[in-house]
């Protein structure tokens, strides 16, 4: 090691407490600045450099350094959004965050040629806006924000971890096939920015049959289910009336859960819940106040009342006890406490 890599090591020996504070600072104005944003983001992370990893790039370019103050990278983040195209919001926030040295900034995916694939992320280097609350050590100091896909994450983190397990990097072959997995994931992330605006899309489209009443020809799925079990008039009518019943609030859930259990039953389009409403409505309602009373609940979940229209299915239709332990085993998964249940439902409202 030289003297004038040493002097940079000593400097970074001595700034390290600094650093460490800046990134407290940093991590919770990054932190404001994301969720401001509105993206959708897997995580964010940062380290400070350790001094092995530094004296490596001192040793491979230690040349191009006069200063620690050079090395823009000792502190460093890395956003991670769910999708490619989020990254262009995140870049905003974090410009609106911080001041950005856009000479030493970069975003990769304007530099790759047209026919090469590789590492597409946003690279801004930062520091502190001086508001006159910044501490005087933390003025000036810069740091690296990186913002990409997970996709381009997961990429980024397996070619740096294979490139370097050999004292002259991977082999030509192995390069060129980290290449082409690169375009592979590039296209990935296309589809899957393709896919939730799709999903977006069909999300508004049920909604808006729903609160139209016109949803009746949809199938039940995730989506629909819980669109319905929100907006949907009848529904939230029959919910309002246990509500009003039982002196309780109702809290929005996932009813997903139920999906199995209503096409256990034949239950496969929403109008098929409608038709379960206008048939069993009354019954439901009985079913879900006496199990509200049971336990003095003053809040449940909506889909409580799911769960209580089909069990008045159960009775209403005259399913034997057989068949409704069936059903119930479906979420218990314990045949006994299945039976026991069924016996149970039967026993009380059949009658």
């Amino acid at each position: 090691m030289t003297a004038h890599e040493q002097q940079i090591l000593n400097e970074y020996r001595e700034q390290k407490p600094q650093f460490e504070q800046l990134a407290q600072t940093a991590d919770q104005i990054l932190n404001a600045a994301v969720a401001k944003s509105g993206a959708q983001v897997y995580g964010i992370i940062h380290r400070v450099k350790e001094q092995n990893s530094l004296a490596g790039k001192l040793h491979r370019k230690g040349d191009k350094y006069t200063s620690l103050s050079d090395i823009t990278d000792i502190l460093g983040f890395r956003i991670i959004c769910y999708f490619a195209d989020d990254v262009d919001a995140i870049a905003q926030a974090v410009s609106d965050a911080f001041d950005i040295d856009w000479d030493n900034s970069i975003d990769k995916r304007n530099v790759l040629d047209v026919n090469s694939f590789g590492y597409m992320a946003v690279h801004y280097i930062c520091s502190l806006k001086d508001d006159g609350s910044v501490p005087a050590e933390l003025k000036g100091k810069r740091f690296e924000v990186q913002m990409c896909s997970l996709l381009q994450h997961a990429w980024a983190v397996m070619n740096h971890d294979l490139g370097y397990k050999t004292k002259f990097g991977i082999p030509q072959a192995v390069s060129r096939d980290f290449s082409r997995l690169a375009g592979l994931m590039e296209i990935a992330d296309e589809h899957f920015s393709r896919i939730r605006d799709t999903v977006s899309t069909y999300t508004e489209d049920v909604h808006q049959k729903i609160v139209t009443d016109a949803s009746s020809d949809i199938p039940i799925d995730a989506v629909s289910l819980a669109e319905y079990m929100k907006y949907s008039h009848k529904m939230r009518s029959f919910l309002d009336q246990i509500a009003q019943t039982c002196h309780a609030e109702i809290f929005d859930d996932t009813p997903e859960n139920y999906i199995e259990q209503l096409s256990w039953l034949h239950k496969t389009k929403l109008g098929d819940i409608q038709a379960m409403l206008e048939e069993n409505g009354p019954l439901a309602s009985r079913i879900a106040q006496k199990t509200l009373s049971e336990y003095e609940l003053d809040i449940f979940a909506a889909s409580v009342g799911l769960r209580c229209l089909c069990h008045a299915e159960l009775i209403a239709k005259g399913f034997s006890l057989q068949q409704a332990a069936d059903f119930f085993n479906l979420s218990l998964n314990n045949k006994e406490r299945a039976l026991q249940h069924a016996k149970e439902l039967l026993d009380t409202y059949q009658k």
